[in-house]
């Protein structure tokens, strides 16, 4: 992508040691920015934007790590980076626009851990109703029961198809991952096309407001993303348990 309507930013994150990383990115004016969503006119509110958020990515990250630690009897995970910096450039590579910032991490008090813990045990609460409905279901359709061909290996069959549902049973389903990262997604998508509108119309209180709103949930997409890639996999694992006792179901007898 080039011409005079396009721009390139490069982003540095400085950890305490003085390592660092560089992410690199680019768009184009009157189009939504690929990171914050906003469309932008001029180097300066590309800068603002793409440096408010970012800031805000990471340490709402850090802080929703806490809140996991610490329901988890963790200690604190240490905090990722020490500054962050942004250069905004222009189609021809010319510097335009440059931010740096030390960032401020928030910190963790005992009633958000409660409240985050009351949260996590509502979720579960509503999973393990869903188990319970999907379990029910299932009886009443009557689950098919492998025979195996060889009676000696029934046992080792039905300990397979306990072992699969264990592994199910053992995490949220991948619909319920699904409903509550697209609920997520919405949820940003909604605010901060509020916020583009609310700033187009110089609504300063709505926009603050719809920029809160994006704050708390962004992280919440990061964290079902996650959810719904570990669920997946153990789904397949779970599935991979199921062809292993199909397969062991069809294994002839061996003469005796």
């Amino acid at each position: 992508m080039n011409g005079p309507e396009t721009y390139s930013w490069e982003i540095t994150y400085t950890r305490f040691d003085g390592t660092s990383r560089v992410d690199h990115g680019g768009g184009q004016f009157g189009s939504p920015e690929e990171v914050t969503g906003r469309i932008c006119r001029t180097f300066v509110e590309v800068g603002t934007a793409l440096f408010d958020i970012t800031c805000d990515d990471v340490t709402e990250q850090h802080y929703h790590d806490v809140l996991d630690a610490r329901v988890e009897d963790r200690p604190d995970p240490g905090q990722p980076f020490e500054h962050l910096g942004a250069v905004i450039l222009d189609h021809e590579g010319a510097e335009r626009m440059s931010l740096t910032a030390r960032l401020v991490y928030r910190s963790v008090t005992e009633a958000a851990v409660e409240e985050y813990r009351e949260q996590l045990e509502e979720w579960e609460r509503r999973d393990t109703e869903r188990r319970a409905r999907r379990a029910k279901a299932a009886a009443d359709a009557g689950r098919p029961s492998i025979q195996p061909l060889d009676p000696r290996l029934r046992s080792l069959i039905s300990n397979l198809q306990v072992e699969a549902d264990t592994v199910r049973e053992e995490i949220f389903t991948p619909d319920h991952c699904r409903e509550q990262l697209a609920l997520a997604e919405n949820t940003v998508a909604a605010a901060m096309a509020a916020q583009n509108a609310a700033e187009a119309g110089g609504n300063v209180a709505e926009a603050a407001h719809a920029r809160a709103y994006i704050q708390r949930w962004r992280p919440r997409i990061t964290r079902w993303a996650s959810m719904l890639e570990l669920t997946t996999e153990a789904y397949m694992d779970a599935a991979a348990v199921d062809a292993e006792a199909e397969r062991l179901a069809n294994i002839p007898p061996s003469p005796v």
